[in-house]
């Protein structure tokens, strides 16, 4: 399936292909991961489900993201079939998220901005 991969390390929004879970940890270079929600556009939004403790970047996209904070660590976007559960291709591209406005933030400025 097709996805989108935003990695702060390495500031890059890259198209992937993910096959199953194993991918989506392998992305996201974490063993647990969670939904971080959804975008605008209904696709699923994917993070290391201990981010926060591990995680030392941020993505910072709010037109995209509807969280009120910066997701730790790298974000897989891939899109779902709301009736089934299933994964399906993510409905943006990777040209698309790079035209949206973000941020990627380090562990200083979260604490200096959030506390």
């Amino acid at each position: 399936m097709k996805a989108v991969l935003i990695d702060p390390y390495a500031q890059s929004i890259t198209d992937v292909d993910v096959g199953d879970w194993r991918d989506i940890s392998k992305y996201l270079q974490c063993s647990i991961f969670c939904s971080g929600g959804y975008t605008e556009d209904g696709d699923a939004i994917y993070v290391n489900d201990e981010g926060l403790y591990d995680e030392q970047m941020f993505v910072d996209m709010p037109d995209l993201i509807p969280y009120p904070y910066p997701l730790a660590g790298r974000v897989l976007i891939m899109g779902i079939d709301r009736a089934s559960g299933e994964s399906t291709d993510a409905t943006l591209s990777a040209d698309d998220v790079l035209d949206i406005d973000h941020m990627f933030r380090d562990r200083g400025y979260m604490a200096r901005k959030y506390g």
